[in-house]
């Protein structure tokens, strides 16, 4: 990465390289807020060299330069017109021609920019590769940021379910895998009280299944019998109960006595140690990935069930 970084080509008559272009970028385009102490590109490169280890330290590397780029095409009016050189001729070919002169003058300057956008691109084929070889993806928050997180099976197809409904905590199952969470115990927690009130509505409705609207009841009936269910058949008085579904209201304990939602001495977790919260936090986001799938299954054998009827 730093060989591409540092690789010179000609722009014009001039040889630069895509340090110097971070590097001036980064000073005249980059948000003080992200800079923090760092005044220089230089400067935040190498913090991040000493803040982070193995992987990771490219993975931060990695989302540092997409994000400056990102704020120097945002602010460039000619940046974001820059294309590669197999972009240009397709634009050749296609036989378009500037029709004003603002248009001239970004065709000049994307023209002449041509070895540069190559550069990035050579860039961005070492990230793609680099996340492949390391079971990693690039993602996009609902803010647009660009984040590296860890490929997960089950999280993307989490993910794909809940964007139909909510694109937010779509995006923060994905999230939870990212690098910087490690050692987070904070945002991780955050991120499973969001999903716990995705289901929450499930769980409270599935512990009265005798008031379920149809859709829910065929839903909790198919898994019934495709999962472990517990309690009593009767009360004490001879009433019968609705058995609960195991998963359930096992991953409802999970909620309510594990140091998410409240603060009292009946919660699990008090004498853990923060490398065994994370651990525990982890389990519990294990348990909602695997009930999320279960509900999704649920609805599948549901609507199995009615096309059999057909």
């Amino acid at each position: 990465m730093k060989r591409i970084l540092q690789e010179y080509f000609l722009i014009g008559n001039y040889k630069k390289n895509l340090q110097k272009f971070f590097s001036d970028g980064y000073k005249n385009y980059y948000p003080v807020k992200k800079k923090e102490q760092h005044f220089t590109f230089d400067e935040k490169f190498t913090a991040i060299e000493q803040h982070y280890n193995g992987v990771d330290q490219l993975y931060a590397i990695f989302e540092f330069i997409i994000d400056l780029y990102s704020e120097i095409k945002s602010q460039n009016k000619f940046v974001s017109f820059y294309v590669t050189s197999k972009k240009f001729k397709q634009i050749e070919e296609s036989g378009w021609i500037p029709e004003n002169d603002d248009e001239t003058e970004i065709w000049k300057e994307t023209i002449k920019h041509i070895s540069l956008a190559d550069q990035y691109e050579a860039l961005l084929k070492r990230l793609y590769y680099s996340l492949d070889k390391t079971n990693h993806k690039l993602i996009t928050l609902e803010n647009g940021n660009k984040i590296i997180v860890e490929k997960n099976a089950y999280a993307s197809e989490v993910s794909q379910i809940l964007s139909e409904s909510n694109m937010q905590d779509a995006i923060k199952v994905l999230e939870y895998n990212h690098f910087a969470n490690k050692g987070n115990i904070n945002r991780k927690k955050e991120i499973l009280l969001s999903l716990a009130g995705y289901l929450e509505p499930y769980i409270k409705a599935f512990e009265h299944p005798e008031t379920l609207p149809k859709e829910l009841k065929d839903i909790y009936n198919e898994l019934k019998i495709v999962l472990q269910t517990k309690g009593a058949e009767t009360d004490k008085k001879g009433k019968k109960i609705p058995k609960k579904i195991a998963v359930f209201d096992n991953l409802s304990e999970m909620y309510n006595k594990g140091g998410l939602r409240h603060n009292n001495d009946k919660q699990y977790h008090l004498n853990m140690n923060d490398e065994e919260l994370e651990q525990w936090y982890d389990n519990i986001y294990s348990s909602t990935l695997f009930v999320i799938l279960s509900l999704e299954m649920g609805r599948n054998l549901s609507k199995l069930n009615e096309l059999k009827k057909k």
